[in-house]
């Protein structure tokens, strides 16, 4: 009997002995307990960060669809701290992925309650059947471009009247020139919101949103003297299709050439003449490039 008690406890020792072996090993290898580990997501769920794609005209009509795969590292903060493509599909839209994934805002992983760095992997199809054009949010949309009396400095103002029946608030992302300066925010209702920039492959991007119908942002444009001289040359993009919208360009006694005849030319009632373009409408978020010289 008591040999028998005495091999039960030497079982039980040499069990614990093993277990706490097996977690050493463990810990040296680098592997984790996955047991309440709860996965990061962006915030807004995964059909926000979808939001954020889109599927250029020219790619759909080459016929290229298929799956993106990124791995992301997400920080205790729900930041991306790095990307990595590990199944492309072309340059155009595993860059385009990447993006989308760099400028969304996480909810970071948690264990036991407490944040943790991981890495996740975010696949992301491209599939004609499932493609769906990109309605958009606005009843009107225009860009004024003022320069200043040295024509070497823009400030630019772009507006833009909601629809009824969105639902709020909607976020807004707009790639900003190399060269911007003094981004601003306002809204319909005099509040400006909380905005932040993040930075992708392709710029910086002025991020916020608003609750309301009435939209108004900027920022000033510093020509890049002995580079640009006096010109204004900006590739808009922003993460919302766009309705025919109107650029205007209001200044004095200047002579503006333009790279493209404008629609429009209107004199104002102070004098100043107005130089109006239509842009068509977008079925996706795509650069539209802006380029305006203006010569004493």
């Amino acid at each position: 009997m008591r040999a028998q008690k005495y091999r039960v406890a030497m079982a039980m020792i040499q069990s614990i002995g093993l277990l706490i072996l097996l977690q050493q090993c463990a810990w040296i290898f680098g592997e984790k307990d996955p047991i309440e580990l709860v996965k990061p997501a962006p915030v807004g769920g995964y059909e926000a960060l979808s939001a954020r794609i889109h599927y250029p005209t020219d790619i759909r009509e080459a016929g290229i669809e298929g799956t993106v795969i990124v791995r992301a590292l997400i920080s205790v903060e729900g930041q991306v701290e790095e990307t990595r493509v590990v199944e492309p599909l072309n340059p155009v839209l595993d860059q385009i992925v990447t993006n989308a994934i760099k400028r969304t805002p996480f909810e970071p992983a948690t264990r036991l309650g407490k944040p943790e760095e991981v890495w996740i992997s975010i696949p992301f199809v491209f599939a004609f059947k499932e493609w769906s054009l990109q309605t958009t949010p606005f009843a009107s949309f225009s860009m004024t471009i003022h320069p200043d009396q040295t024509y070497k400095n823009f400030e630019v103002e772009i507006k833009g009247q909601l629809k009824d029946g969105l639902e709020w608030p909607l976020r807004f992302e707009c790639l900003l020139p190399f060269n911007a300066d003094n981004p601003w925010v306002q809204t319909g209702d005099g509040n400006s919101p909380l905005s932040g920039i993040v930075r992708d492959d392709k710029g910086e991007w002025l991020i916020f949103q608003i609750s309301n119908r009435e939209l108004a942002f900027g920022f000033t444009y510093k020509s890049m003297e002995g580079i640009l001289e006096q010109k204004f040359l900006y590739g808009f993009t922003m993460n919302h299709a766009l309705p025919g919208w109107v650029l205007n360009v209001v200044y004095d006694d200047q002579t503006v050439n333009f790279t493209q005849t404008p629609d429009r030319k209107v004199t104002l009632e102070n004098g100043e003449t107005r130089f109006e373009y239509d842009f068509k409408p977008q079925d996706s978020y795509e650069s539209r490039y802006l380029e305006i010289e203006l010569q004493k």
